[in-house]
């Protein structure tokens, strides 16, 4: 790929994502989405399905901000029932353009090291080793896309970087100031990234990547590549910051559902009904390949903590539903907790581990725990039932073979009177809340739910 058509590439795939990020268009596959249900795509090693993604940045999560502190931390984790971790990037920042004080750990200067405000190669190794010990997963972010100013390569091998009209080092996102991006066009970028690709696989003892902005790498790139990947270990697992079908059919298991979130700010605001959001998942499983894992989420590393917009209780309903229908409920850290300060990607910041909210983190460790107890909850099998209160309940069914969960989700702060459109049957008698173990009393498929209130009851 020549740089002109490089250019082009990445205009439009650029324009894409931040359009995908703005306003991805809701209740409606892009028309140019081919609809690929019909074919099987890459099926997610089974480890996977035992637990939610934990989000983890390494400067924020302690005072220290090391390697070692977080493998303090392990045992909390486990409690907790995250399965697999995920760390983003560890790699040694540039001082070409850094931002803030410390830079941006997406701003790579050497692929093959760790940032030594983080710790060593030993000290992650180490980290990795106890992570398994726990009987846990550990993915990391792969910076595919771009790197530092002052990348290691680029005296060496400057014909790896992109260059703009004037031959000079550049990147297509302008506000990106801290970065040059990989030239993909030419065969040397392509080698050196599958090495790099391979070494935290082969050497360092990773479990996958969590790719960032994968739909701006050529995807004839991913395809090779990660073939190469599960070579070295086939029980890797694969997740593009993207969201599109097509990544799912050459290379990856997982990718972002943004549309869901975006959905979910606007039932939240009142902008869209409550009911949406069972649709969009029906629509999003009915274009994507059989075995995708779409990754649901109510906050990242890129959007506001979910305590400020859904507030602490606000967002139980919606933790409730990416935990009670298919694909990789995410949690970023402190999220399970009530924490409200984002963290800077440029500067030291630390969580609030001082203020947890004990009660917030007690409902997403019972959330944890029902998904793994009933399958069904993560189950592929959504059954929609009709309600009088669209605009703020949902309501549906989870089954699998063994289980029958009808999940009713109050996503308002006022208490609701609902009644189920149920033609097959009718719901009757005193039932058990899975949630809280609460009595629930239904009368001829109506039943009261209070503000904020999910109720999950076994048929």
């Amino acid at each position: 790929m020549k740089s002109f058509e490089r250019k082009v590439f990445l205009a439009v795939t650029t324009s894409f994502f931040i359009s995908m990020i703005n306003a991805y268009p809701l209740l409606g596959i892009d028309k140019k989405q081919e609809n690929l249900f019909h074919l099987p795509g890459f099926m997610p090693p089974a480890w996977v399905h035992e637990g939610p993604l934990y989000e983890l940045y390494v400067r924020n999560f302690s005072s220290e901000g090391t390697f070692k502190e977080v493998e303090k931390k392990l045992s909390y984790l486990k409690e907790t029932g995250i399965k697999t971790i995920w760390l983003m990037p560890v790699y040694p920042i540039g001082e070409k353009g850094k931002k803030g004080t410390l830079g941006c750990p997406y701003s790579v200067r050497d692929y093959f090291n760790t940032n030594p405000e983080y710790g060593t190669l030993d000290e992650l190794k180490s980290l990795i080793n106890a992570v398994h010990e726990q009987d846990m997963k550990i993915i990391v972010d792969m910076v595919a896309n771009h790197v530092s100013n002052d990348y290691v390569e680029m005296s060496a091998h400057p014909e790896m970087f992109f260059r703009d009209k004037h031959g000079n080092f550049s990147r297509e996102v302008a506000d990106w100031t801290d970065i040059t991006d990989l030239d993909y066009g030419k065969q040397i970028t392509r080698e050196h990234m599958n090495k790099v690709l391979k070494f935290w696989i082969e050497e360092i003892g990773f479990d996958g990547y969590r790719c960032d902005v994968a739909g701006m790498v050529p995807l004839d790139f991913w395809e090779p590549a990660v073939k190469e990947l599960r070579e070295i270990n086939p029980n890797i697992y694969m997740l593009a910051e993207w969201e599109s079908n097509k990544h799912h059919v050459v290379a990856f298991h997982s990718t972002y559902d943004w549309t869901l979130y975006r959905l979910l700010k606007e039932i939240k605001a009142s902008k869209k009904p409550a009911s949406d959001a069972l649709k969009w998942v029906e629509e999003k499983r009915g274009h994507y390949p059989k075995n995708a894992l779409p990754m649901r989420f109510i906050e990242n590393h890129d959007e506001e903590r979910a305590a400020k917009i859904f507030g602490k209780e606000g967002q139980k309903p919606f933790a409730a539903l990416i935990f009670s229908i298919y694909g990789v409920p995410l949690i970023y850290a402190g999220q399970e907790f009530g924490e409200t300060e984002k963290p800077s990607l440029f500067d030291k910041s630390e969580l609030s581990w001082n203020i947890q909210n004990n009660q917030l983190l007690s409902f997403y460790k019972t959330l944890i725990t029902l998904r793994k107890k009933y399958p069904a909850l993560a189950s592929r099998e959504l059954i929609i039932i009709n309600n009088n209160q669209p605009e703020k309940v949902l309501s549906y069914v989870k089954n699998d073979e063994r289980h029958k969960i009808l999940c009713m989700i109050n996503t308002s702060n006022k208490k609701q009177n609902l009644t189920l459109t149920i033609s097959a049957y009718s719901i009757n008698g005193k039932h058990l809340n899975l949630l809280d173990n609460s009595p629930v009393i239904v009368k001829q498929n109506s039943v009261e739910l209070l503000p904020y209130q999910s109720v999950f009851i076994s048929l």
